[in-house]
């Protein structure tokens, strides 16, 4: 015979009414389950050595049976919600009665106090977590019946209930009674944020100063050595915290930028890192109220898979989306795109600014001005043929003394100290770099012109017989005078102060410069026949080889000119007519003699370039600064006026701050770091580039926003530990020596 069915049917004769359940049935005699102390602390461990923990053992307590009226709320509460889908609306009850944390949310379950609290704080310990599933209302039954489901999750609640990380979850809130949760945990979290900040600190310098991570090592064991202990120690938590630092500045930066509905101007250009992979930095120029000028900020370095038109167009635009700038946004705000002049990017039929132009039709696509002009200078001297043998004699030195290491130090090993330095400055000269590079490689043949002849005369004889040539060094220095004034264009357009309208002034003086160079000769050429007099050049001995005849001055500064005039000053690129309109707002550039009150053509213009910068200039302001011009020239100018001016410095006009950008790219990845993601780099170059100075930094906001995403405090135990280093006994036996 079977007593335990005979049990249940004898149970079930005398409580017809009672829940079959042992924990139902406790509720319905209204006996309170009391834990003991040491209950929640008994773990027991099984076969695999994995924590399980025991079955609670309860002491029951009797108390006055009285009649319990659930609230109306509750009741209504329950009949809104979405159980799950072996419970019904009584079970729900019953269980949210008798485990107070304990709340349904669309069908699962979850603890509200968990969902408060979120994190242990100081009271953390090793291997005890608050459960995410608890905290997001994830918990959900498993099984394949309605009966095996329930069991789950009545094992479930019941395991939460007496876990200790949900024990210490209810300290917490008993703690808080006179307080908020989140200004407790902080107070409580204070001494541990303090240790937290330091260890920022320290990262934060390292990577200001482009110090490798794992240098973070040292700088704790020195740090432990002088009594501060903490445990973020290792070059992986020095990653993370360094992303974290990243995205918390680019989140607070933007999001400002987009609260002020800032007028922007994309920057991009693509090169290569030291691993050989394809990347594409991106800027954003903008102009906001607190600053007198347009600002520059790096956006990200994105790795491309792809090169193409279409992969590097949506490559730019999901990386301005995750920044928070929608596409609506752009639409409203983003009024220009600089790039250099390759194909990809610039491509009329299917470059990434004919897509850009599909998607933000009345943006201002700019090609770097920098670029621009190195290609006129290019243009130039590829249509004339006898500027060939100076740039085959550069290019020749060029390839001589760089070469392989190995061999370049034999080669520099038979030269002097005073030739080294200068052939070290020597590089490739017109060719894809822009005019102050090709100045200093001209420069350095010139300074090191006697003893690259002696050099060559006994090694290479035709490089010698070219330095003889009178003919050479008259080239030499016509070129080295017209890369002078193309050196003091491009370094002025690379300044960070130079907008459109300076820029057009800049171009047109150095034409100026180039044509008064026509009439007379410049500051080299003028030195030459000095020179050939002097000691200095008394030991080569000059003749004129018709074999390589002078360059055609004239022809060869007519070329540039014109070059200059079609490929920066063109109208075919659209940039006079911008010119035009961007004119409105400089009176330096009015026709006086020509404009009435109220200026009519004047009006005409200005709305279209209220379209071009998608900023309304109010009428009666340009109306007041039109006639207070024409009185006087020491006038106010109108609000609105003064905020045009800003956004049309918006514009940037080169692309110098990209190349800015990849040197750095290049000192934070050199060949000992280039096991570095992209995504890695771009963070360092963020922090770096976007960064306050150390002394001026507050790591705090950063390390509460790191408590509050879950990380560990540098006073937990349970991050990783670095590795220690192991010292061979004959390494210490030394030091043990009496």
């Amino acid at each position: 015979m079977n007593f335990t069915y005979i049990y249940k049917i004898i149970f079930q004769i005398l409580f017809p009414k009672a829940p079959k359940r042992q924990g139902d049935f406790l509720h319905f005699l209204k006996v309170k389950k009391v834990k003991t102390d040491t209950e929640s602390n008994e773990v027991s461990k099984n076969h695999c050595g994995l924590s399980k923990a025991k079955e609670p053992d309860f002491e029951y307590i009797e108390q006055p049976i009285t009649e319990e009226k659930p609230s109306c709320s509750s009741k209504e509460e329950i009949d809104n919600l979405v159980l799950p889908d072996c419970w019904n609306e009584k079970q729900a009850f019953m269980f949210t009665e008798q485990y107070k944390w304990l709340e349904i949310k669309e069908g699962k379950l979850g603890c509200k106090d968990c969902s408060t609290v979120r994190h242990l704080g100081s009271k953390a310990e090793k291997h005890v977590h608050v459960s995410k599933e608890w905290i997001a209302y994830l918990v959900t039954p498993n099984g394949s019946n309605k009966t095996t489901r329930q069991a789950s999750l009545r094992k479930k609640i019941r395991e939460h209930d007496v876990s200790k990380a949900h024990g210490k979850i209810q300290d917490l809130l008993k703690e808080s009674a006179n307080d908020s949760i989140s200004n407790l945990v902080h107070k409580q979290n204070n001494k541990n944020i303090d240790a937290t900040v330091k260890v920022f600190n320290t990262v934060y310098s390292l990577v200001k100063h482009n110090r490798p991570l794992s240098d973070i090592e040292g700088a704790m064991e020195l740090q432990e050595k002088n009594g501060e202990v903490n445990c973020l120690n290792t070059r992986y938590s020095a990653t993370r915290i360094a992303e974290h630092i990243a995205k918390e500045m680019k989140m607070k930066i933007f999001t400002n930028i987009i609260e002020e509905n800032a007028k922007i101007c994309i920057m991009i250009d693509e090169a290569s890192t030291v691993s050989k992979k394809s990347t594409l930095v991106i800027y954003l120029q903008c102009t906001i109220q607190s600053a007198s000028a347009p600002v520059m900020l790096f956006v990200a370095l994105k790795e491309l898979v792809s090169t193409t038109a279409e992969y590097i167009f949506n490559t730019l635009l999901s990386t301005l989306n995750d920044c928070g700038f929608t596409n609506d946004y752009l639409k409203a705000n983003l009024i220009a795109f600089c790039s250099d002049g390759a194909n990809t990017i610039l491509g009329r039929k299917s470059g990434v600014t004919t897509k850009l132009l599909e998607n933000f039709p009345e943006i201002i696509i700019w090609n770097c001005l920098n670029h621009r002009l190195q290609l006129s200078l290019d243009d130039s001297i590829s249509e004339i043929k006898q500027i060939n043998h100076l740039k085959i004699f550069l290019d020749k030195i060029y390839s001589i003394y760089h070469q392989p290491n190995k061999n370049q130090t034999k080669l520099l090993g038979t030269v002097t100290k005073e030739l080294e330095t200068e052939i070290i400055k020597i590089g490739r000269v017109m060719g894809p770099k822009w005019a102050a590079c090709s100045l200093q490689a001209a420069t350095a043949v010139w300074h090191a012109y006697p003893v690259l002849y002696v050099h060559f005369s006994h090694s290479y004889s035709g490089l010698a017989k070219r330095l003889a040539n009178i003919n050479f060094l008259q080239d030499l220095g016509l070129m080295i005078d017209i890369l002078e004034e193309f050196s003091v264009l491009s370094t002025a357009l690379q300044s960070r102060s130079t907008n459109i309208q300076k820029a057009q002034k800049l171009i047109k003086c150095t034409i100026r410069a180039l044509e008064n160079l026509k009439i007379r000769t410049g500051k080299y050429e003028s030195q030459i026949e000095d020179l050939v007099k002097s000691d200095k050049f008394k030991d080569i001995p000059f003749n004129k080889n018709n074999k390589f005849n002078a360059l055609p001055r004239n022809i060869l500064l007519d070329n540039i000119i014109q070059h200059m005039n079609l490929r920066l000053l063109s109208e075919q690129n659209h940039d006079e007519s911008i010119f035009n309109y961007f004119d409105l707002l400089e009176p330096s550039t009015w026709p006086y003699e020509e404009i009435t009150s109220p200026w009519i053509a004047g009006e005409k213009k200005l709305f279209h370039l209220c379209e071009i910068l998608k900023y309304e200039v109010d009428l009666n302001d340009f109306r007041e600064f039109v006639n207070n011009n024409i009185k006087s020239n020491n006038v106010s100018i109108p609000p609105t006026i003064q905020k045009a001016r800003k956004i049309v410095s918006t514009i940037a006009i080169n692309s110098a701050e990209a190349e800015r950008g990849f040197n750095l790219m290049n000192i934070i990845c050199t060949r000992v770091r280039n096991s570095l993601t992209i995504d890695h780099v771009s963070d360092l170059m963020t922090i770096n580039l976007l960064g306050k100075e150390l002394a001026d930094w507050d790591a705090t906001p950063y390390v509460k926003s790191w408590s509050n995403c879950n990380h560990r405090l540098a006073t937990d135990t349970r991050v990783r530990q670095k590795s220690t280093k192991v010292f061979h006994e004959n390494q210490l036996a030394i030091w043990n020596l009496q």
